[in-house]
Formats: structure tokens, C-alpha cells, sequence
């Protein structure tokens, strides 16, 4: 399945534009990712569009009129620390400046294609590794265990205790103890999926099979203790749960 970037091209020369355009079309199709690319001849409108829009790469003309594109860059900096920035310039000069902006490289014009490919093979990698990193967070939960740090595969999660000074996360087909607090814990897992239900246990909604005033039971009959304060609105989203299973059977 064909990766996709979204990329911004930012020059005020139309010919440059075009050319480099063409490049990224050719190795399009040499490399079977998807780029969807996003002209712009002025770095203001680049940054009026950046307001709303997501981009994964932007190749940026150093000499522009009105905001240069380090200048550019730097605005962009600001507020986006991942983008991967890209200088096409006419002058190797100018590449200590890119450095500032913590630019990927540059490309001198008129752009070699060879030299366009390898630097495009070193920002996909990057940003793949980036997305992988990121679904790697949604998918495991790090902690750490006599000094040692362990990833926890989230849907096997049943329950987290708390036990004296530890927090107890118990699993499928393990149990972990580490110093955590319950609360810095539950800071990094997704809320719709996990629940307090008693001030020293935070459960797997998917793993509730029942929710009684005083406990719940979990999907191997373990019960876990209920306590008032969490009791209703616990108990509305299981009848939820409930309630939408049915109607997507009525469909």
C-alpha cells in the first residue's frame, strides 16, 4: 500500500515551480508513494493556508519577494516542530541559513533529479518512522520496571490497581508492577477506552461484561470494586454500549 505526503512547493518563479513539480510527479511514480502537492508562489500565502491545512513536507524558495522562505520557515517553526522544510535556492550560501530553521537539506537550481530522489527517500523515511513511532504509542503503554522499560500492548489491559506504593497493571496473560501513580497512568491512555471506576482501579470498558452498584465484572469474571462516585455515569455508558449494539443489529 503507497505511502502518502502532502507537500507544499513555495517559489515566486513559475518556471522553478513547474520544474520542480515535474520532478516530484516523476519520482512519484518511480517510488509508488502518493504525493499530493500544493502550490504557492508567495510565502504569506503559504502561511495564511498553513492556519488550517497539514503538511508533511515543504520545499521552500530561499529568495522570494516579500518573506524570503527562511523567513517563512521561522514563522513556521513556531508552531510546527515536525514538518519536514526543504530549501531550493541558487546559491550553496545559503545553506548555513537552513540549518537555523533545522532544515532537512537543500536543493540547488537547477534541481538534479538524482540528488531531488535521494533527499525525498530521506524525508519519507523520516516522517514514516515518525508515524510509526506515534502508532506505536496508541498500541503500547511504557512503563517502567525495575529500571527496566517495558511496553504493555494496551487491548490486553484488563485492570490497573493501586497497591500501597505501586500501581498493579494486570493483563491477558501477565501482571506488572510499577511506581507510577494511577493518575499519571491514566494521563496516557485513551479515556474512551479506560475508566475509573473506584478511586485505586481503572478498568478496560471493552472488557466489562457487567456493571452492578458495588462492583463490575470483567469479560474472565474477574469483579472489580465499584464505588459511588463513579457508579452513574459508569453505568450510562455500559446501557450505551449497549444500546447501540442493539441497534446496529436492527440495521
Amino acid at each position: 500500500m503507497p505511502n502518502h505526503y502532502r507537500i507544499a512547493v513555495c517559489d515566486d518563479e513559475s518556471y522553478y515551480q513547474e520544474e520542480l513539480c515535474n520532478l516530484l510527479k516523476a519520482y512519484e511514480n518511480e517510488s509508488g508513494n502518493k504525493l499530493e502537492l500544493c502550490r504557492f508562489s508567495r510565502g504569506e500565502d503559504l502561511l495564511k493556508d498553513y492556519e488550517t491545512a497539514v503538511y508533511h513536507i515543504l520545499i521552500l524558495d530561499v529568495e522570494m519577494n516579500g518573506l524570503t522562505g527562511l523567513e517563512t520557515a521561522a514563522s513556521i517553526r513556531k508552531e510546527d516542530e515536525n514538518v519536514i522544510i526543504i530549501f531550493a535556492t541558487s546559491f550553496e550560501n545559503y545553506a548555513l541559513g537552513a540549518f537555523e530553521v533545522n532544515a532537512l537539506n537543500y536543493l540547488v537550481k537547477p534541481v538534479d533529479y538524482i540528488k531531488l530522489k535521494k533527499v525525498m527517500g530521506i524525508a519519507t523515511a523520516s516522517i514514516d518512522f515518525m508515524r510509526d513511532k506515534i502508532s506505536a504509542r496508541k498500541r503500547y503503554l511504557e512503563v517502567k520496571i525495575k529500571n527496566n522499560e517495558v511496553h504493555i500492548e494496551i487491548s490486553k489491559i484488563k485492570y490497573i490497581e493501586k497497591k500501597r506504593n505501586t500501581s498493579i497493571i494486570h493483563t491477558t496473560d501477565n501482571e506488572y508492577a510499577c511506581y507510577e501513580t494511577l493518575s499519571q497512568i491514566y494521563e496516557r491512555l485513551d479515556v474512551n477506552k479506560f475508566f475509573y471506576v473506584h478511586q485505586g482501579y481503572i478498568v478496560n470498558f471493552d472488557r466489562i461484561l457487567e456493571v452492578g452498584k458495588n462492583m463490575v465484572v470483567l469479560a474472565d469474571y474477574m469483579e472489580v470494586p465499584v464505588s459511588r462516585k463513579y457508579y452513574k455515569e459508569l453505568k450510562e455508558r455500559f446501557m450505551s454500549r449497549i444500546y447501540d449494539k442493539l441497534n446496529q443489529q436492527a440495521i
